[in-house]
């Protein structure tokens, strides 16, 4: 793969948003300002980092003003929206609370974006297709909200009590008609204990995924299909939670998965970006 083919993604990682959202957020929580659009407007232009020169920082960061609109609730004294732990699980104050879950926001939907420039020239159909022989994997699990499962109307769908006391990852596997649930050929939306998912068993096909490697609802695919494999984790969801309980917990860290032919050609950029957003980056294998 040529990094030239990738060049609009790279010139987003050359330029991550969060350091401009870190000085917003400080000139917002420590000045006079009673809304964040007041900051942004006052800004200069063009603006240097030890990392990159942004040329129109107010343009940029406008598109994400809706998802720093939180940062105003510190101010008014509105607690955070879920609880935020740090890595011990003890509970964060407010204001660190809230601007961290600010800063998961605009880091996942930049990440979507550089997601959609790197993923098309690629020509890739790893996400899509279940292990090979290669692989430890019995099968692939793509997660999916309710509303989701009608992009698949053609998939078998199964739903039983034995399903509802499972996940797909659970060290036993839960099991169909006398099988573990993988071993079919094809693959199929199956109901668990936390909602829905698509199976791929061992090369099956994702049902939307044309011969010539075009996805078929690729305008309306799911959400995890949207996500980078550049994954965002300020925070990562708390689990084993008390029933009804949201929460998270503070890791400031990227994950890259290098399964992914664009990770790999590009270590180098997505590095610095995380050196840029101030965040560890993990590279992983994934699907090995």
């Amino acid at each position: 793969m040529k990094k030239d083919d990738l060049q609009q993604g790279r010139e987003l990682l050359a330029r991550p948003v969060l350091p401009l959202v870190s000085m917003v957020q400080f000139l917002f929580l420590t000045g006079p300002f009673a809304t964040v659009a007041e900051v942004i407007d006052e800004l200069p232009e063009p603006i240097e980092t030890g990392y990159a020169v942004y040329e129109q920082p107010r343009r940029q960061l406008g598109r994400y003003l809706a998802l720093l609109r939180p940062l105003e609730e510190v101010k008014r004294g509105i607690p955070p929206s879920c609880r935020v732990v740090d890595e011990e699980g003890a509970d964060l104050d407010g204001m660190t609370a809230i601007t961290s879950l600010v800063l998961q926001q605009v880091l996942a939907a930049e990440l979507e974006e550089i997601n959609s420039l790197l993923c098309a020239p690629c020509g890739c159909t790893l996400c899509c297709i279940g292990p090979d022989s290669t692989m430890a994997q019995e099968f692939f699990e793509i997660p999916l909200q309710e509303q989701e499962t009608a992009l698949f109307p053609a998939a078998p769908r199964f739903a039983s009590a034995e399903l509802a006391r499972h996940r797909a990852m659970d060290e036993e596997a839960a099991r169909v008609d006398g099988r573990p649930f993988y071993a079919m050929q094809e693959s199929g939306l199956f109901r668990w204990q936390n909602g829905w998912s698509l199976i791929l068993p061992r090369a099956a096909r994702c049902p939307n995924l044309e011969e010539s490697g075009r996805c078929r609802v690729y305008a309306d695919r799911p959400a995890v299909c949207r996500r980078p494999q550049i994954f965002p984790y300020v925070l990562e969801p708390l689990e084993g939670g008390a029933e009804g309980e949201a929460g998270q917990r503070l890791r400031r860290a990227l994950l890259a998965v290098v399964d992914c032919p664009y990770v790999e050609a590009l270590r180098d950029e997505i590095a610095a970006y995380g050196a840029a957003c101030e965040l560890d980056v993990i590279f992983r294998q994934n699907k090995s």
